[in-house]
């Protein structure tokens, strides 16, 4: 199945329903009523509960237990909750994908999504944003194991036994799940500079929009490859001070500590979301 065969049937996935673009449109508003906002919110059962969920997760959780949406409103401002929202919905729009285990993707997801978070808060750019990138870097994915199983579950088979997985898309559907995902991003109408990031995180020094964000997710998904195999201390600060992306992104050996902290976090997360 080509590119163009898969795009044509994008009919197919999940829409992003009318109260979601609404809620996304009010939390962009900096004048923003919190009133409506938490009407608006709790108007949706699945969404209001998500979003309560997340509130209390120990990444945006804060030190009193947040009880109702309003409450979430007044307390967490509008940049996590707009978060919040798409998070909810996406999880809510993929319960079940033949052939992918969802448990194992969404924490895989999460745990990245927060690791990008921190980076970008040590870099100085939109922690919110970038843990949103992390929620839907991967979302072609989703989009060829719902439209082409067959070939979803081909590659995942060649990646296992070693080959490149850009190379084995490419040869399969002429195209790679991060540039599906890009196509889906626009579709649904996500920023120009989330559609750019989930197009080059595999890539980051070809992005058009801005490179440092696609570095900071391309490092996240690294990391949290990686990190569980790093048994020791020395071998974790090691791992800061040879890798490039640690270089680029001018992150310190003691960023290791960091990582350390928020690790298991996103697993907690995706665990919460699937309630």
């Amino acid at each position: 199945m080509t590119e163009q065969e898969l795009l044509s049937r994008v009919n197919e996935l999940p829409k992003v329903p009318r109260v979601v673009q609404e809620l996304v449109g009010m939390l962009s508003d900096p004048d923003c009523d919190f009133s409506k906002l938490a009407q608006k919110i709790s108007m949706d059962q699945v969404i209001s509960a998500k979003v309560l969920r997340l509130s209390n997760s120990a990444h945006f959780g804060r030190s009193r237990t947040i009880a109702s949406i309003h409450e979430a409103v007044i307390r967490l401002g509008l940049a996590p909750l707009k978060t919040m929202i798409v998070v909810s919905w996406l999880t809510s729009a993929f319960p079940r994908v033949k052939h992918l285990d969802m448990g194992q993707f969404w924490s895989d997801t999460f745990e990245i999504a927060s690791i990008a978070s921190k980076i970008a808060e040590k870099v100085r750019i939109d922690a919110n944003e970038m843990f949103t990138a992390g929620i839907l870097h991967n979302i072609g994915d989703l989009m060829v194991y719902t439209l082409a199983p067959e070939q979803a579950c081909e590659i995942a088979r060649r990646v296992e036994e070693g080959e490149d997985r850009q190379a084995v898309q490419m040869e399969l559907l002429g195209t790679t799940t991060a540039k599906l995902g890009s196509q889906l991003a626009r579709l649904w109408k996500f920023p120009a500079r989330l559609v750019d990031t989930i197009e080059y995180h595999a890539n980051p020094k070809e992005a058009k929009v801005e490179p440092l964000r696609a570095l900071v997710v391309n490092f996240a998904c690294q990391l949290h490859r990686d990190w569980d195999q790093l048994e020791s201390k020395a071998a974790k600060i090691d791992y800061f001070v040879s890798h490039t992306n640690s270089g680029a992104l001018i992150l310190p050996s003691s960023f290791y500590i960091a990582i350390d902290e928020i690790r298991g976090q996103g697993r907690e997360m995706a665990k919460q979301m699937a309630c």
